[in-house]
Order: C-alpha cells, then structure tokens, then sequence
C-alpha cells in the first residue's frame, strides 16, 4: 500500500508540471488525473501483510459535454468482501483549482449550498500547482505534502460562507491528501452514498442530480473473485 500512495502523489506532482501553467484548467488535469489512474490501477494488486487485494479502474469522458471546462467526476464503486457481501456506492467530486491569486477563485458558495443539497456525500476536489504541506492529525504530528486535497463538501460549506472568496484557501484546513482519501476510504467503502438511484442514473447517463465530465468505475475484490459488471450508457467513452 505505501508503495501505491508514493505512485500516487508523484504522480499528481507530474500532472501538475504538465499542466501549469498553459494547461491549468480543471477539465485538462481531470482528464489527465483519470487516464493515470486508469494506468494506475488498471487491474493492480495492493498487497497488506499476509493478503492482497485487487483494484481494477475504468475511466470515462462524457460524449455529451465535449466543450467543458468543469472537470467534475463520479465514481460508481463496487466492493467485495470474503464472504461475499458486496457494497455499491457512488464518490462525487467537485474540481476546483488554484489560481494565481492564492485562492480557488472558482468556488462558489451558492454552488456549494446547491450540490451539497442534493448530493451530501459529495466532496470537493482540491487541485493545486504548487505543494501545500499540512498535518494530517492522525496518529501523531507528521505533516503531509501534495499537490491533490479533499474536502467533504458539508464541512467545506460552513466554512467558505464565513471566509472571503479572495482568502478561501482557508478550506484547506478541512482537507486530507486526495491519496489518502482512495487508499484509506473509498476503497473500504468509506464516504460513499449509497443511494441506489444515483448509481443507476449516473450509469445510465441521466444527469437529474448530477451530470459529471467524468466518470471511474472502480472493483475491489479478492483474487478467486471477479468484478461485478457494470452496464453503462453509450454516452460515456472509454478514456
């Protein structure tokens, strides 16, 4: 797993040079972020001690949103137990990027209020050209660098409707390594919304209460288990 995280965090730093600063958008880097970890994960063993699991990841365009510039994000996860239970979820990003000025200029309280209004499992999605270095709380004072951060949206809206939008990198202070946040919680089942409906609607390319640039598909099973299918409408395009 350690070995997965450091692949992970170099990788954010190289999409980073990549992409700033003439590429610097959210749809470029999200694009860029879900072909790496479909490079990534692409069917990759995460080995613990004494057993492993695998991770297989599948990432989607939209067809129908060719000129965005959003770069938001789903991701309909499946996990498998040993004895078989299954968990099926949905993981809701929303991408924000820093700019120029020192704050994510793009984030918008109304905004905020509005999708998390609708989806209170969702997360903002936190992209940053250079590196922040903050503690991560958790087990003792050791700091964390990384380009990539997330917020879960509720906590972020609290604080954004008390900050200046000039000074909102504020809301990093609620944020973890977006390294952390797949390794230690979506892939067990952590942070999902479980809402069947949302699921179906997101696979089936219905855009009632979310209509994301791109799309994960994401398995976590064991080695004498297969993936579970995933049926997907012919608006989202293999990447």
């Amino acid at each position: 797993m350690k070995a997965t995280v450091i692949h992970l965090e170099n990788m954010f730093a190289n999409l980073c040079r990549e992409a700033y600063p003439h590429e610097w958008d959210e749809n470029f880097i999200s694009f860029r972020l879900m072909q790496e970890l479909r490079n990534l994960f692409g069917n990759r063993v995460i080995h613990f001690q004494d057993w492993s699991k695998i991770v297989d990841w599948q990432s989607f365009k939209n067809r129908g949103k060719q000129e965005t510039n959003y770069g938001d994000i789903a991701l309909l996860v499946n996990i498998q137990f040993t004895s078989n239970e299954v968990l099926k979820g949905v993981v809701c990003l929303e991408a924000k990027r820093k700019f120029v000025s020192h704050s994510f200029e793009s984030l918008d309280t109304a905004q905020i209020d509005r999708i998390q209004g609708n989806l209170p499992y969702a997360h903002l999605l936190l992209y940053s050209y250079d590196n922040h270095d903050l503690p991560l709380k958790f087990p003792d004072h050791s700091e964390w660098r990384s380009h990539f951060w997330v917020s879960p949206l509720n906590t972020a809206g609290q604080l954004l409707h008390q900050v200046r939008r000039s000074d909102n990198l504020k809301i990093l202070r609620t944020s973890f390594p977006f390294s952390m946040f797949l390794t230690s919680r979506i892939f067990w089942g952590h942070d999902l919304d479980f809402r069947g409906n949302i699921y179906n609607d997101i696979a089936a390319g219905n855009s009632r209460l979310i209509d994301p640039d791109y799309l994960g598909v994401i398995n976590i099973y064991y080695e004498d288990q297969r993936p579970v299918t995933v049926s997907l409408a012919d608006i989202w395009q293999e990447i």
